[in-house]
């Protein structure tokens, strides 16, 4: 049972990633920091959804119980991705699309 759940997990993850790299790469490819980045903030429970609408863009939808924490979830994302990514992006962080909760970024 156990190895089944954990099959589960991994095609799902599988699945996402691929997802979300087939949408990017309709605009540009990601950088290999970027897929690695990418694939470490789609791991963590706190975000729902993590997208680069361009390669200096990436949006990362939470939960609405967490919009209170969201100035502080962009700064944390914009801290980690600095050493990681070594670019200037922009962090937005949004409980609906379109509506900026929270933005940081590195230039």
């Amino acid at each position: 049972m156990r190895f089944i759940t954990t099959l589960s997990i991994a095609l799902f993850m599988s699945v996402s990633l691929l997802t979300l790299e087939s949408q990017a790469k309709n605009y540009f490819p990601l950088t290999p920091s970027q897929k690695h980045f990418t694939a470490i903030i789609v791991q963590l429970k706190t975000f729902r959804t993590v997208e680069w609408e361009s390669p200096v863009s990436m949006w990362v939808k939470i939960p609405a119980s967490q919009k209170g924490r969201a100035q502080e979830l962009a700064e944390t994302i914009e801290e980690r991705a600095r050493d990681a990514l070594k670019q200037p992006f922009c962090v937005h962080i949004y409980v609906k699309k379109g509506e900026t909760a929270a933005r940081s970024c590195v230039y």
